[in-house]
């Protein structure tokens, strides 16, 4: 019953990510540049934890940012993972408040061979468009003129990696691991131009429509080195375990197509007629371009004690031409630190408080793009928990709980700031699917 009540909830969770990825799921203004927001690619672990994965590997949990870390495996493992996000939106004159949930994560990963082969696949976006905006302004040789501009959709990716793991003395470790990721999504953009003091003119409605599907890869490896003592005072063993780790993205030109209809109209935006077609394309194949990223981590930790970690990531976007005279790209880096701590957790008869992981982390980078010689930086604080639910020898199921308070861009030349709170929940279960028993 166990089993079929996962599968179950396994077959819920998916129906709920085949609709949550097909919504919108920015409010940010910034997100109608380049390819729009990039969502980062960790599980509610790494969220409540800065963002750091690179370094990370666990037998319990899923970490896709590094797939050298399915290796370590020694359960079925299943994370649904939710972020809702309160976002306050301030251009020096006037603020806006807004809210948006969505499904964050979807994967399943498990062991082929326990602590040696491991494989996993998920569902989660990877960039998200959402902007509704009017600009208005006086033009020397037409007058007033009023701009509407609406876009949604975005990118998502359905990953397949495997994790492999080569013992090199009785200490110490490494993994190498890849993920295959097919990427897709629709995106629309929606604009209207209206001249006010044109009696006789016309104004311009722009309606796109893009559609993704492309696939590509990325890889990442893990030195793990195991060090062992005995505390003097309990005489008891204590493990310490350092992790260091790299990934690579690689580069990518995702096939897009694009339909685009073009219509000049009098009247209003709401109620306003159609005069004449200027330009129709149907299918129009161009492509997404995304660069290079390559990232290095590490964490150390004693074992079911603590565990600190920090990660290093560069994306040089400046390899990609911006065909937008607006914006212009740049080289990406972020850093991002967190800390957890589990007071005691192998204390099934103690105080449950104990058993839970406490979670902090930071993050900052700074934005792939520069809005009138200005960057755009972004900063993160994290805080979560990991609270067990039935936990046994070789499962630890789990509710993780987390937040974040954040800043983005700045108010300087029309610019706006963002601050936001994202709230995240992870459910994570545990069995063992795939295992084969032993009866006497």
């Amino acid at each position: 019953m166990r089993k079929i009540s996962t599968v179950t909830l396994l077959f819920v969770c998916l129906c709920i990510s085949s609709i949550a990825f097909a919504q919108t799921t920015t409010n940010s203004p910034y997100s109608k540049y380049g390819v729009g927001v990039i969502r980062p690619q960790s599980f509610s672990q790494n969220f409540a934890m800065g963002g750091t994965a690179i370094g990370l590997r666990s037998n319990l949990n899923i970490n896709s940012k590094n797939p050298a870390s399915y290796s370590d495996l020694i359960v079925t493992t299943i994370e649904f993972n939710f972020i809702s996000n309160a976002l306050w939106l301030d251009n020096g004159n006037q603020s806006q408040y807004k809210t948006n949930p969505y499904v964050a994560s979807l994967a399943l990963a498990f062991p082929v061979i326990q602590k040696t082969w491991g494989m996993s696949f998920g569902l989660m976006p990877v960039t998200s468009i959402g902007y509704d905006y009017t600009n208005s302004y006086t033009d020397e040789n037409v007058g007033s003129v009023t701009e509407i501009k609406k876009g949604e959709g975005g990118l998502n990716k359905f990953y397949f990696g495997n994790g492999f793991n080569i013992k090199l003395d009785s200490t110490s470790n490494i993994a190498f691991g890849a993920n295959a990721n097919f990427y897709f999504g629709r995106s629309e953009f929606d604009s209207k131009t209206i001249f006010g003091n044109l009696s006789q003119g016309l104004n311009i409605w722009d309606l796109s429509e893009s559609t993704t599907s492309d696939l590509s890869f990325d890889f990442g490896t893990q030195y793990q080195k195991n060090f062992s003592r005995y505390d003097s005072t309990s005489l008891a063993k204590e493990t310490y375990v350092l992790t260091v780790g790299a990934t690579v993205g690689l580069a990518k030109e995702l096939n897009t197509k694009q339909n685009r209809i073009v219509r000049s109209f009098i009247g209003s935006a709401d109620f306003g007629t159609i005069k004449d077609t200027i330009l129709e394309t149907n299918n129009n194949e161009q492509s997404i371009d995304m660069p290079l990223e390559y990232g290095v981590g590490f964490s150390f930790e004693k074992k079911n004690k603590w565990i600190i970690a920090f990660d290093y990531n560069i994306a040089d976007w400046t390899t990609i031409a911006s065909t937008n005279p607006l914006y212009s790209y740049n080289k990406v880096q972020s850093f991002a630190a967190g800390f957890q701590i589990t007071p005691k957790y192998d204390d099934y008869v103690g105080s449950y408080f104990k058993r839970i992981a406490y979670r902090f982390g930071f993050r900052y980078s700074n934005s792939y793009f520069t809005i009138k010689d200005n960057q755009i930086n972004e900063y993160g604080i994290t805080f979560g928990t990991g609270l067990p639910l039935r936990r046994t020898g070789t499962s630890a199921p789990t509710l993780n709980l987390g937040i974040e308070y954040g800043k983005r861009g700045k108010v300087t030349d029309g610019l706006i700031q963002e601050t936001f709170i994202n709230f995240n929940v992870g459910i994570i279960i545990n069995d063992k699917w795939f295992i084969k028993r032993k009866y006497n």
